[in-house]
């Protein structure tokens, strides 16, 4: 019994094992990166890039965030329009947005963010 058990076990693993692999996003065929490794420093470097990019964007919505709260707090409501947050004091200025980008703030639910500004 456990010899056809252990037999009928590597039959499973032999039938899953063989097969061609799937082929993984980004990867070749045979799994190795789409990239060349002499281009892996410039992917790198613009990869750091854009990271850091993103990280700014997130970082200056942070006090616009963090007025957002203090307002919702204190008035029970979100304001009409950001600039509020600066004549009520919570906000020192509205943040410029970057080249290529608009803040969007949503007065329903106190949501802001960056969005791609529209080609003209």
């Amino acid at each position: 019994m456990k010899g056809a058990w252990a037999g009928l076990c590597a039959a499973m693993v032999f039938a899953v094992g063989c097969g061609r692999p799937e082929p993984v996003a980004g990867k070749g065929d045979d799994g190795a990166s789409a990239t060349s490794p002499l281009s892996a420093p410039v992917d790198y470097l613009a990869a750091n890039a854009a990271g850091k990019k993103a990280a700014e964007r997130t970082a200056s919505l942070a006090p616009v965030q963090g007025a957002l709260q203090m307002f919702h707090a204190a008035e029970d409501r979100y304001p009409g329009r950001l600039q509020e947050l600066v004549e009520a004091g919570f906000l020192a200025r509205v943040p410029e947005a970057p080249p290529g980008q608009v803040l969007r703030y949503n007065p329903a639910d106190g949501s802001v963010r960056w969005v791609s500004s529209p080609a003209r």
